[in-house]
């Protein structure tokens, strides 16, 4: 994943302090790593990916923006779908959101997005808070 990152984006790191949750570390791993890689390449030269926590009511909230190319408004109701890809045939499934979508769901998360065409996106990635 480092590779997708280091030569197209300087990573900022904003974390607040969190409590630890009752979750799975892997299925957390891989929502991360899909959205990492999204914002990477979503970033054409070079760019910035600001990753951010917060404690939000009964949520952490893991926010990921980038300075890439937006999500334009006609294909922004079918990014969690399964098999949908902006990428040229050979470079993506269209499963990793899809993927991500449903490991937060059976978490008892959420993913949602804030994205402006040529500015770049926010994923948000809500982690319920539950105690271990």
């Amino acid at each position: 994943m480092w590779n997708e990152i280091k030569y197209k984006a300087e990573v900022i790191r904003d974390f607040e302090p969190l409590p630890r949750v009752l979750s799975s570390p892997q299925k957390l791993a891989q929502v991360f790593m899909n959205l990492l890689v999204n914002a990477a390449q979503s970033i054409e030269k070079q760019g910035t990916i600001h990753l951010q926590t917060r404690i939000l009511e009964n949520s952490i909230i893991v926010a990921i923006t980038d300075t890439g190319s937006g999500i334009p408004d006609h294909i922004l109701p079918k990014i969690f779908d399964p098999f949908f890809t902006t990428k040229p045939v050979g470079k993506g499934t269209g499963l990793g959101l899809n993927i991500s979508y449903n490991i937060m769901q059976q978490l008892g998360g959420d993913i949602d997005v804030d994205t402006t065409p040529g500015e770049g996106s926010t994923f948000r990635v809500h982690i319920p808070l539950r105690e271990p």
